[in-house]
């Protein structure tokens, strides 16, 4: 398992030299000549501290925030997998298989839930800091051929929860609709699309579902079939009974909608990726943002250099907002790479986040995690790491605040 933190060495004072330090006989009386480290020693802690460089300072001022989140048990051969908070991981509950998207119960009583990663088997939700299970899914349990893509979402009232699926059969996607304290299944709506991966609660009720466009089978894993002819959208359903309110396209059918955020002021962007042969080439290289404009999803700008540097796949986004305005984050996993852009498309620039997985928000910040063990705060609107704390486990794609 992984640690919750590092520790440091304490520094000793040296020990005496009594014959260095020994005052001189004779006339003179000479008093001993402090060493290098007594004279920092006897500085105030405030100004030493000042001295310190900036991602220094900022490490060790910051306490390290506690994520809700996934992880594995090591970042290079991962054998266990576990769901809780990232301070503390002795607490937390082991899963049968990977976990992706989690999330805080509404009822407020300490529990969570997450989904298997896709193509995936469960829905559990447990009680946080006891550990108990408290209601559990599985798609051998349905009436009907399915599987877990990997996200969900509850309803305004806290009733319901909705999970994003596939049809086994023809990979038709759905939302499947979850008492959200038992976990029964309780109906199921089409997607208007193939390969849904996430479904977020829009700010005026709405779900915003994101229709991956491509088709995986269970038989295959997760080995596309039909890139040639992909129809990627993000589609907007009514909460009550599924219908399909509107749906968003980009101009390029090889684009793959994958996760939603919204901004304060209602503005709706997704993170994309990149599924064209050519993906590295200029002429078909993307920017991995996207917003909502005028009935259609407009790329965010980007210029050369931040194209090649995001890649061609991005995990999360997350919506900062600010004083000064919307700021979205967009983890450009494979490149590891974070991006950012305004709301309004204008790019904000980019910083190297080694295997950057799950965005959230925590007190108006952004929170980055990488499958190497990293957790970075990120000051959005400026595109600069504010500090880092590593950890010896593989955090997986998404977290909320503790």
């Amino acid at each position: 398992m992984g640690t919750e933190g590092t520790s440091c060495d304490t520094v000793r004072p040296e020990p005496l030299d009594c014959a260095r330090d020994r005052p001189v006989e004779g006339r003179f009386s000479v008093a001993p000549r402090p060493s290098r480290r007594r004279l920092l020693g006897a500085l105030p802690a405030g100004l030493l501290f000042a001295h310190l460089p900036a991602p220094v300072r900022a490490a060790l001022a910051a306490p390290e925030p506690a994520l809700l989140t996934c992880w594995a048990d090591s970042p290079t051969r991962p054998r266990r997998f576990f769901a809780g908070r990232s301070d503390a991981v002795a607490g937390a509950v082991e899963l049968p298989e990977r976990g992706h998207d989690i999330a805080w119960h509404p009822s407020g009583d300490g529990s969570a839930v997450v989904a298997a990663r896709r193509p995936g088997r469960f829905l559990l939700r447990w009680d946080v800091a006891g550990g108990r299970r408290l209601a559990e899914f599985d798609v051998y349990d349905a009436d009907e051929d399915i599987r877990l893509e990997g996200h969900l979402a509850f309803s305004r009232d806290g009733r319901l929860l909705f999970a994003t699926e596939s049809e086994l059969i023809d990979g038709q996607g759905r939302v499947g609709v979850y008492d959200a304290r038992t976990l029964e299944r309780l109906a199921s709506w089409p997607t208007a699309g193939i390969g849904p991966h996430a479904v977020f609660p829009l700010a005026d009720g709405p779900l915003a579902v994101a229709n991956g466009g491509i088709l995986t089978l269970p038989e295959t894993g997760r080995l596309k079939h039909n890139l040639d002819r992909m129809d990627p959208s993000l589609a907007v359903l009514d909460p009550a009974d599924g219908r399909v309110l509107a749906q968003y396209r980009l101009p390029d059918p090889w684009m793959s909608v994958r996760h939603v955020a919204q901004a304060a002021d209602g503005r709706i962007a997704v993170s994309l990726q990149n599924e064209a042969a050519d993906a590295a080439t200029p002429d078909y290289a993307r920017p991995l943002f996207a917003t909502v404009e005028d009935g259609a999803l407009r790329y965010g700008a980007a210029t050369p250099e931040a194209l090649a540097a995001c890649g061609p796949y991005a995990g999360d986004i997350a919506a900062v907002d600010g004083p000064a305005g919307t700021v979205f984050a967009v983890s450009c996993s494979v490149a590891g790479t974070l991006a950012l852009w305004h709301a309004d498309g204008r790019y904000v620039g980019h910083l190297p986040a080694p295997g950057v997985c799950a965005l959230t928000v925590a007190d108006g910040g952004l929170l980055a995690t990488g499958d190497g063990g990293e957790l970075w705060a990120v000051a959005a609107a400026e595109a600069r790491t504010q500090a880092r704390w590593p950890h010896a486990y593989a955090f997986d794609n998404h977290a909320r605040p503790a």
